[in-house]
């Protein structure tokens, strides 16, 4: 064999032999995935921007099903004045509206401290299991006025969560600043009506107290702090309904109200259906009689500044000697979880409380049609949760949350607004006001002209008495007169009237419309 072509021939093998051996593998290098971005959302520039924006949606989740934000800082006013023209306008042609247009909407507005709210958010979360995280938050960045100042100050624990038992189906719970709500009302009716109206209403009042041995303007002047109600059902007993009617799910039900006890302990004291016990620093009221029904057996309690009412005696102390409650249990806590520990309300219900008040209808299946019908829509419109709902009000220095873990979004109550809007309000009003005019009118005009004709059998007893034909105001209408008092109703004037026999009597009213009365 040729050499060369051996030499070659070697060559070609040992290159195929190196082909063929394992060649060193290179180092493999793994990347790591790039940590996502955050997500972002693109905010008008600062001069565009709401002022109130960022203050507000740092209070709402945004993301979720419904997100909503409003200012309204001047909105409250400029409403007030399209009211105002709104009621100018159709005095023009019903002047039964006049007295209504010549109010100052925008003071009214300010009294009820309506216009503290800036701007308003809104938001709602599903967190997949058919619940919604909701938020809504009421943005008054000068502090609160008017009835918003009645809803308490600032936040702290519950007031009266330790009164709820373990298995109760509802807890609710509100602070209250009952004082300055009225105080509210007595300024409305001052800019209305008057500042003797408004003074009128502590003397009404007053004497609605004294028939009901009770007073009621210490009622109204003390209630400031918590309020509570806990409600708990049987899980499967009844409470019978008198005339063989049927039944209802068995209930126990607590009320306590701080700052009123004083005033419904001295009343209860002059009852002679209760009888007191005093044991320690409570104070119990029990009825002497019982009532028929062994499930409903009220009674009161008053400890300290605040009063007790339960279904029960047996009940009220099941809550007040209570050392594991509700606030232990894992559905309450699992619930707080969503809407925070503390707050200035609380409202918290479990499915049963719905399920027990859905079998009124079934329990009740003798009722007439009319109200068999009434409870059949209320049950088919009762939620069916599958666990607790929870709400929660919250007073922030700059505003008011409310948080909610609930089995609806907020966007039904945001459709709700979009339909009673301040466009549509003012379209019913429109209707609805020269249909109460006239009722209230026609109301008005049979009290005077029932004036008139006391005023005409007063003049006939003067004349017969005095061999007379005429009689001015003054002869007839005095505290030592024929009539004590008249009290105009319509802005009508008494005092130009003068009765003469045989002639009819005429008083023109506020509206201009003259009411006759022919003896």
């Amino acid at each position: 064999m040729n050499p060369r072509i051996w030499r070659c021939g070697v060559v070609i093998l040992a290159l195929a032999i190196a082909g063929c051996a394992k060649k060193e593998e290179a180092p493999v290098v793994v990347q790591k995935p790039a940590p996502p971005k955050p997500a972002t959302v693109e905010v008008v520039k600062a001069a565009e921007r709401s002022r109130h924006f960022m203050t507000v949606s740092k209070q709402l989740e945004l993301g979720g099903t419904l997100y909503g934000y409003a200012e309204v800082d001047g909105d409250v006013l400029k409403l007030a004045g399209s009211a105002h023209d709104l009621l100018t306008q159709m005095a023009k042609t019903q002047p039964e509206v006049a007295p209504w247009a010549k109010q100052d909407f925008a003071s009214l507005l300010r009294t009820l401290g309506l216009d503290d709210i800036k701007a308003v958010g809104v938001s709602s979360v599903p967190d997949g299991t058919g619940f919604f995280r909701n938020r809504a938050f009421f943005y008054t960045p000068e502090g609160r006025h008017g009835l918003l100042a009645g809803l308490g100050e600032k936040t702290g624990p519950f007031g009266h969560l330790d009164l709820a038992p373990a298995d109760a189906d509802l807890y609710a719970e509100t602070e209250i600043d009952l004082k300055v709500m009225y105080e509210t009302v007595k300024k409305i009716v001052a800019q209305t009506s008057g500042q003797p109206a408004s003074d009128n209403m502590d003397t009404a009042i007053r004497q609605a107290g004294e028939k009901a041995t009770l007073s009621f303007l210490d009622l109204i002047y003390g209630l400031k702090g918590h309020a509570a109600l806990v409600v708990k059902f049987d899980e499967d007993k009844t409470i019978a309904i008198g005339g063989g009617m049927g039944a209802i799910p068995k209930f126990s039900l607590l009320i306590a109200i701080d700052g009123i006890a004083a005033p419904v302990a001295a009343s209860l004291d002059k009852e002679k259906q209760f009888v007191a016990t005093q044991e320690g620093a409570r104070r119990t009221y029990r009825l002497v009689q019982p009532l028929p029904v062994p499930e409903v057996q009220p009674v009161f309690a008053t400890e300290g500044r605040t009063l007790y009412f339960a279904t029960t005696e047996g009940f009220l102390t099941e809550c007040l000697t209570a050392k594991q409650g509700l606030a232990q249990t894992p559905a309450f806590r699992a619930a707080l979880e969503h809407v925070g520990t503390e707050g200035n309300g609380l409202t918290y219900v479990t499915p049963r409380f719905f399920r027990r008040l859905r079998q009124i209808e079934t329990l009740n299946p003798n009722l007439p049609e009319q109200p068999r019908s009434v409870i059949h829509m209320i049950a088919q419109a009762l939620p069916a949760p599958a666990h607790p709902m929870v709400a929660v009000r919250t007073n922030l220095p700059d505003g008011i949350l409310v948080r909610s873990y609930w089995n609806r979004s907020l966007k039904q109550d945001v459709a709700a607004i979009s339909i009673y809007n301040p466009v549509t309000i003012g379209l019913l009003s429109a209707m609805a006001i020269p249909a109460f005019q006239k009722v209230r009118d026609s109301s008005q005009e049979k009290a005077v002209l029932n004036n008139l004709r006391q005023f005409a059998a007063a003049g006939d007893q003067y004349c017969l008495e005095n061999g007379v034909s005429t009689a001015n105001y003054s002869d007839l209408v005095g505290p030592d007169r024929y009539i004590k008092r008249m009290v105009p109703v319509a802005g009508e004037n008494y005092r130009a009237l003068r009765y003469v026999q045989g002639e009819p009597l005429r008083v023109k009213l506020q509206n201009g419309k003259v009411v006759e009365y022919r003896p």
